[in-house]
């Protein structure tokens, strides 16, 4: 008894963690920013010393080289302009600690390609109101991929002026063979803007997968015990709470326009991202995911929520082609499928081949509604609209004693012989097939089943997790 009393003492006076200081072991082949070596200014990490122009010169001469690692030890880095990068590099963090790359002015300094590059990489870096921005179209068109943003964490310790603080964290424009893997973005209600934004990516293949957008701070135990891989969120969870700790953060870091604009994207995959967006925002939203002009994209196993049952909220699609929309978990929030104008080239003249599978809609703040449910909508009937299927969506009515009275599925407008709604879309708990609401006349259920290979592809669960209120 004696043994296992002194045992807890001991641990109830070990100090909290302190990311940021202590050192480093420095990964074999990696250029230490601290200890660069050569005729190369060693960057200090101390948050008071600007770092920009050692940070650049390091960059600048190991970018394009066969040893184009740079390292970052445990630190916070000041910033006070542009890092560019000329060259394929890759820049690490510590796992084992926190590197901060922080800028002097929140959201008005970039990490960016200067010209078309290709194999870069940020892995494991905990960006301080830093944009990253990989642009091949005005730096090269078609030249520009093979870009990896991984378990990076953005954020803002600052308030930032009235002309910065909606930018986006993250921008990816004309590139290919891309990955945005494992990154979390926080944003509070003085940084309020988007995560992340992707356009024009080319016909090859770029991938959202892992992320998390929007946390609050103070309630994490769900970040290191329900999301996989679990060793790495829970590493993770501990940083975020120290984060918090020192740089003052609210906890509420949901407060996000949107997680995700994707515009005129070709052959994107956005895959088991949790966009946890803030319930509080008075600001106007503009949709957790909002696809625009896509062709060839699946979006499946997303977790979305903290967005209003209104018109600003939910995954919003419009004008594309090619949409497997499957397996998301979204709650009291809607699945809006549009057609607007075509005010630009690469926008589809509507919606075509579109399949909506699978996905399981809470309702509980505005039960039947359409910006609830899962809808269509042609503001201004000019859609050209083709196969457009609905199949196994389930939809759960939360705290209303009669569900099934509830319309789940709008078809307000638009050719209704292009809109085929399965019987399988049905009450959650039940078999009963959901009600739906047409305008212009009441569309057919379709007799038979989905195709088959549909079923096959996604024949797993719904990506449902259980994550606290904020």
């Amino acid at each position: 008894m004696e043994g296992s009393l002194l045992t807890t003492s001991l641990l109830l006076v070990l100090p909290a963690p302190n990311f940021p200081t202590g050192s480093d072991n420095v990964p074999a082949g990696m250029t230490n920013v601290k200890q660069p070596g050569g005729s190369l200014t060693a960057a200090v990490g101390d948050g008071k010393t600007d770092d920009t122009s050692a940070i650049q010169a390091i960059v600048k001469h190991v970018a394009g080289s066969t040893n184009n690692k740079v390292f970052f030890p445990r630190g916070e880095y000041l910033v006070s302009s542009d890092i560019a990068i000329s060259g394929s590099v890759e820049l690490h963090g510590t796992q084992s600690g926190i590197a901060v790359i922080k800028a002097s002015i929140p959201y008005a300094i970039e990490i960016q390609n200067a010209s078309p590059v290709k194999r870069v990489s940020l892995k494991n870096l905990y960006l301080d109101g830093i944009l990253v921005v990989f642009d091949g179209q005005t730096k090269g068109p078609s030249s520009t991929g093979d870009i990896t943003i991984e378990s990076c964490v953005f954020f803002s310790s600052a308030s930032p002026t009235a002309s910065n603080g909606q930018k986006r964290q993250l921008m990816l424009i004309e590139l290919g063979n891309s990955r945005v893997y494992k990154n979390v973005f926080l944003r509070d209600l003085d940084a309020y803007g988007v995560a992340s934004a992707f356009r024009s990516t080319l016909g090859k293949s770029v991938w959202v997968i892992d992320n998390v957008c929007g946390l609050e701070l103070s309630k994490l135990e769900w970040l290191s015990s329900k999301v996989e891989p679990v060793s790495h969120w829970r590493d993770q969870k501990q940083k975020l709470e120290f984060l918090k700790t020192r740089y003052n953060l609210k906890s509420d870091q949901g407060y996000f326009k949107s997680c995700l604009y994707d515009q005129c994207d070709r052959k994107m995959k956005i895959a088991e991202n949790i966009f946890n967006g803030s319930p509080n925002t008075g600001k106007h939203r503009d949709h957790a995911m909002y696809l625009k002009g896509f062709d060839n994209m699946e979006v499946k196993s997303n977790y979305v929520r903290g967005w209003p049952a209104n018109p600003s909220g939910g995954i919003k699609v419009r004008n594309g082609k090619n949409l497997w929309l499957a397996r998301n978990y979204v709650d009291d929030t809607g699945i809006l499928l549009y057609s607007h104008r075509k005010r630009k080239a690469c926008l589809h003249d509507g919606l075509k081949n579109v399949i909506v599978y699978g996905n399981h809609l809470v309702q509980r703040t505005r039960p039947g509604r359409r910006e609830s449910s899962l809808s269509y909508y042609e503001p201004h009937s000019v859609g050209k609209d083709d196969n457009i299927k609905y199949s196994a969506n389930v939809f759960e009515i939360i705290g209303f004693s009669n569900p099934t009275k509830y319309r789940c599925i709008w078809l307000t407008n638009g050719n209704p012989s292009q809109h085929h709604v399965y019987k399988d879309n049905v009450y959650h708990g039940t078999s009963t097939t959901v009600k739906l609401q047409a305008r212009g006349g009441t569309p057919s259920y379709e007799t038979r089943d989905i195709d088959q290979k549909i079923k096959d592809l996604y024949n797993y669960p719904v990506y449902k997790l259980d994550i606290p209120p904020y």
